[in-house]
């Protein structure tokens, strides 16, 4: 019997300890809460004074610094879905009016890291960049790799029928031809022929009414033209001799190195045919017409040295509605033509 008193004491006194140490934990959960509703109070306190004191950038470090305490506080919705949203646009057309590329890029970048098809922002970085940098004079490359990205995400959302807030008379495959060119234009200065080649057809068949597409296409197969003219006239006459009249004992390399010239030529003659098709009667274009002309002209009579009028009628052909440039060989003269031809590698 004392023993169960003795136990039931020291039961009691267990518990009364316990209630102040309960107390305590409670006061210091009060406590944290307190301080924390006090330094989240604060932090907005700081952001509301410098965004009411019209300091956005200081305003803007400030609402990040909230969000990065307070992810989930009281504020947090607004300064995260509204207030911070609507000051990048703020900051972002500041950068587009100062011509800040940098600037522009950062908050561009920021906009789309949290919205990746956000189609009025892609527009109008690429509107920016090209203008700006990659048809500036002279032109700037050191964005092309962020050009690229937003022409491959803004194609993507194109093609599937979406197009940016505002703009008139929207044409969707003009469009689209002009970004392909563009990527062309970029793999070109990238010294890679083959994809600018790829990406400027491509062009040229999405608007087939461009003259622009038909020069460049041109121009990127002379330059094919002339490599492997070089690379056949490096070869010695006597080899060159017997791949012209056709001997049995031709070198597969050097008449290769031949076929691929004249694979070129043929090229440039579709191309450069559709440009002038396409520039005649317009004064805007006589200048560079009047060159293309001239260089055409040479490398058709070097392919149909026996039907110089055929020219002519190509162009006739393409002003009347042809089907758009492209890399494959259009105009091919007859094979004893071609073995007794020899590539010319002067340029325009």
């Amino acid at each position: 019997m004392k023993r169960s008193l003795l136990m039931i004491s020291i039961l009691t006194f267990l518990f009364a300890l316990s209630v102040p140490f309960a107390v305590a934990r409670t006061m210091t959960r009060d406590a944290v809460v307190q301080d924390q509703a006090e330094a989240e109070a604060a932090a907005y306190k700081a952001w509301y004074d410098a965004n009411n004191a019209k300091d956005y950038a200081k305003a803007m470090d400030l609402a990040k610094a909230y969000l990065d305490k307070f992810p989930s506080g009281k504020y947090a919705s607004y300064l995260k879905d509204k207030w911070i949203p609507q000051m990048r646009g703020y900051f972002f057309n500041q950068a587009v009016q100062s011509k800040n590329m940098s600037d522009m890029l950062r908050l561009g970048k920021e906009v789309l890291a949290s919205d990746p098809d956000n189609i009025d922002y892609l527009w109008v970085m690429i509107n920016q960049l090209r203008v700006r940098e990659l048809y500036g004079s002279p032109p700037d490359f050191s964005h092309v790799s962020d050009y690229a990205d937003f022409v491959q995400r803004i194609s993507r959302l194109i093609e599937a029928g979406k197009m940016p807030t505002g703009v008139k008379d929207f044409k969707k495959d003009a469009t689209l031809a002009f970004l392909n060119y563009d990527l062309g234009v970029i793999e070109a200065h990238n010294k890679n022929i083959d994809k600018a080649i790829d990406y400027n057809t491509k062009a040229a068949t999405l608007d087939p009414t461009a003259p622009a597409y038909y020069f460049a296409c041109g121009s990127l197969h002379q330059q094919k033209y002339a490599s492997a003219a070089q690379k056949y006239q490096a070869y010695p006459e006597a080899d060159q001799a017997a791949v012209n009249d056709n001997k049995p004992d031709a070198k597969p390399e050097v008449k290769a190195a031949l076929d691929e010239a004249n694979k070129q030529a043929d090229a440039v003659i579709d191309c450069w045919a559709h440009y002038v098709a396409l520039t005649t009667d317009k004064k805007e274009y006589d200048a560079v017409r009047g060159k293309v002309e001239t260089e055409l002209g040479k490398l058709y009579n070097y392919r149909h040295p026996d039907a110089p009028a055929g020219l002519q009628k190509l162009i006739e052909q393409y002003r009347t509605g042809a089907p758009p440039a492209s890399s494959s060989t259009s105009a091919k003269p007859p094979e004893s033509t071609t073995a007794r031809a020899k590539p010319d590698v002067k340029k325009p």
